[in-house]
């Protein structure tokens, strides 16, 4: 294969993935019944192979993976990175004795990284995923007066993603800048239906509330590294984003249907469709810093701290019961000739209050990359990574969970932007 066939496919995989974004993220990223809250499940930042590593990405640099968590480190991309994943997961729900396994899957990420001015200018961009909701709930009261049995449901899915375009910088020979400018995109909704499964003479009614969201942020980086003794590199890396408003819409559906006795709905009539409502949804103001101690191309460890001002969270005016989240990363890397091994926790305190009880979540994570996939080329990588972790709890009667994650991430690189004397 040559080098320009090479790129094009290369090219070609990156146009592709992300016009089928839309379709391949029809498939809900989450199962979890607290995705009805805030804007979803929260997506950890950071690709397959930080996510090995807990999330591990302030002031993780390689010139082998794409860090979009501080773009600040694209400095450290001295060739092409090509770089799509997917995402899985397992969840088992356990509410007063009773147990739901539920599981889903869903298309990642997509991102090109290349220097401009190899050590000086580099830039990156792609598109990931922000949150996910998915989730559907049955509530049966089985003692309504003149009626008997009402069956509340409860369904939501969707998610918000964003498209970035970032570029890292060399300030001096110890320092490096970043910016990301992403545009937020994506739509949620949340359905609420009421049934009378046993009376014939009501009519089902459904209300649908669809919450579309697009609009500009920024995220900015900066990365310090200093050798140390021994042959080790020192760094230390801050990256974060002011709070920020996007436009939004809302579309309000209000329906009654009744159930056909050969399955499906048959709508009975429109009883309320209001007209799209126009607002802000404003983001928080996000932060996150950490430091990496690393033996070139055998090892590195590292920790990181992160913290979200969901308080300011705000949806058309209105405030959500939201709580400010913070998280603790510790994570590490053991590099050897045909394999990377990757190992981390993540500590989560979530920015879920609910019966006055916050909602912890914590993870142990493995990862595994297996490298020089094609000889005599620039390497490229298979990286899988496990997520073993638990959110919630059985008191107040509210939910724990207990999920297993997987991710699964192709890094290709190449050459670019120098002539070469065969091909």
């Amino acid at each position: 294969m040559t080098n320009k066939i090479f790129r094009f496919r290369i090219l070609f995989l990156l146009v592709a993935g992300t016009l089928s974004w839309h379709q391949a993220n029809s498939q809900n990223g989450s199962t979890s019944p607290y995705s009805r809250y805030g804007i979803g499940d929260i997506i950890s930042e950071g690709f397959t192979d930080q996510a090995g590593m807990g999330g591990l990405g302030a002031a993780l640099a390689s010139p082998f993976n794409i860090n979009f968590t501080n773009p600040a480190s694209y400095i450290a991309d001295s060739i092409v990175l090509f770089e799509v994943g997917a995402r899985g997961e397992v969840r088992e729900l356990e509410r007063n004795g009773a147990t739901t396994t539920l599981n889903s899957s869903s298309f990642s990420y997509l991102s090109l990284a290349f220097p401009i001015v190899k050590g000086k200018v580099a830039v990156a961009f792609g598109v990931l995923p922000i949150s996910t909701v998915g989730y559907n709930i049955v509530v049966n009261d089985n003692n309504v007066p003149d009626i008997g049995t009402v069956r509340y449901k409860y369904e939501g899915d969707g998610g918000y993603n964003k498209f970035f375009l970032g570029t890292g910088v060399r300030l001096s020979k110890r320092l490096t800048a970043g910016l990301n400018v992403s545009y937020l995109f994506g739509t949620i909704d949340n359905v609420k239906s009421v049934e009378f499964p046993f009376a014939s003479n009501y009519f089902n009614s459904r209300y649908i509330n669809a919450v579309t969201a697009n609009g500009f942020n920024f995220d900015y980086g900066l990365m310090y590294e200093k050798p140390i003794k021994h042959g080790l590199m020192f760094r230390a890396g801050f990256t974060g984003s002011l709070s920020t408003k996007v436009n939004a819409s809302n579309s309000q559906y209000y329906y009654n249907y009744s159930i056909s006795p050969f399955g499906g709905e048959i709508v009975k009539d429109s009883v309320f469709n209001a007209s799209e409502e126009k607002g802000k949804i404003q983001l928080p103001q996000y932060w996150r810093g950490g430091i990496t101690i690393e033996k070139p191309n055998k090892w590195v460890v590292g920790t990181d701290f992160i913290y979200n001002n969901w308080k300011q969270f705000e949806s058309f005016n209105s405030h959500d019961s939201l709580k400010n989240s913070y998280s603790a990363i510790i994570g590490g890397q053991r590099m050897a000739e045909h394999f990377d091994y990757r190992m981390g926790f993540r500590y989560t305190n979530s920015y879920l209050n609910l019966k006055d009880t916050r909602l912890d979540d914590y993870a142990f994570t493995l990862g595994i990359g297996i490298k020089k996939l094609f000889a005599k080329r620039a390497p490229s990588t298979i990286n899988v990574a496990f997520e073993f972790g638990q959110r919630g709890t059985l008191e107040n009667g509210l939910i724990k969970e207990q999920y297993v994650k997987f991710h699964l991430g192709f890094t290709l690189s190449d050459i670019w932007f120098i002539q070469p004397k065969y091909d």
